[in-house]
């Protein structure tokens, strides 16, 4: 009888062993792994196109895009408010006169999408294919992600303002926001399959934007992008709110970082990241996602 009871502890022992260790194995790491303004190395940048080339690779969860908005008041995706000599043109060729004069706040969206912004491809980007693109609307975007018939992705959106140029490139941070999140929440409400309101991150380097997205209690993510300073407790003590989301340049992300951010609950995202040795450091590192030019190279990534 006692041989049986100590193979039953054993047994036992095991069982308690077994169920200890696996509730203690680590959870599979999920990464916000994010293709920049779509896939800018490899397609024109925030065009219908561009998403299109970031979508072909599994890996990717978010699409990140910047906003601007037109004279009739339409949320359009570019990087600029007004039209980059680089890559815009008309049928003549390249934009050969001071690019700012073209204020995308000026003009309308049809005027707006009469520009190829695609076909001469980025001196930068040597690997970009391209292709006559013009800047769709957020409208045009939603249209596209929902005739996949696929689950949505993220989405990031940068609100592209500050105090210098308020209204001369773009509205007021209120109208601003108030623009854009009528805009969010009348496609949350046409496309209830896409769950729109938690897949949508509105970031910004300009903390008003982002301040008066807060008041409106819409659901969405708030992300701040730093550029020059990592000082994250400050920058948000500044705010006089946490955001969900710190999006530093890449350079600033360091081990303290992280930690004051992550006991906070707050993630971290850094940008533009297009080197592979650099992407692997900070995901080593323990960031929570990744913004790159080149969401093909997420498929080399151990985490």
């Amino acid at each position: 009888m006692k041989v049986l009871n100590n193979i039953h502890c054993r047994f036992a022992l095991c069982a308690i062993l077994s169920i200890a260790f696996s509730s203690c194995t680590k959870p599979e790491r999920v990464l916000d792994l994010q293709g920049h303004r779509g896939a800018r190395g490899l397609s024109p940048e925030n065009t219908i196109k561009g998403f299109q080339k970031a979508l072909e690779y599994p890996l990717l969860s978010s699409l990140e895009l910047d906003v601007c908005i037109s004279k009739d008041g339409q949320v359009l995706l570019s990087h600029e408010p007004w039209m980059n000599a680089e890559i815009c043109s008309v049928d003549s060729g390249l934009i050969a006169v001071n690019s700012m004069s073209y204020n995308l706040y000026e003009m309308t969206l049809d005027s707006i999408q009469s520009y190829n912004c695609g076909s001469y491809g980025h001196p930068s980007f040597p690997e970009q294919l391209p292709h006559p693109s013009y800047k769709p609307s957020l409208k045009q975007l939603f249209e596209y992600l929902s005739s996949r018939n696929l689950p949505w992705p993220n989405l990031n959106i940068e609100t592209k303002s500050k105090r210098s140029t308020d209204n001369k490139f773009h509205p007021s941070p209120h109208k601003f926001a108030s623009i854009l999140a009528a805009e969010l929440v009348q496609a949350n409400e046409t496309y209830p399959e896409a769950d729109l309101l938690n897949k949508v991150t509105v970031q910004s380097f300009d903390s008003r934007t982002l301040r008066e997205f807060l008041k409106m209690h819409i659901g969405v993510k708030l992300c701040l992008i730093a550029e020059h300073d990592g000082d994250a407790e400050a920058q948000m003590d500044k705010m006089g709110f946490p955001v969900d989301i710190y999006s530093p340049e890449h350079s600033l992300v360091t081990r303290e970082l992280l930690n004051w951010c992550h006991f906070r609950g707050i993630r971290v995202i850094p940008w533009t990241v297009n080197d592979l040795a650099r992407m692997q450091e900070l995901i080593d590192m323990g960031v929570d996602g990744l913004i790159s030019d080149y969401p093909n190279k997420f498929s080399l990534l151990v985490y």
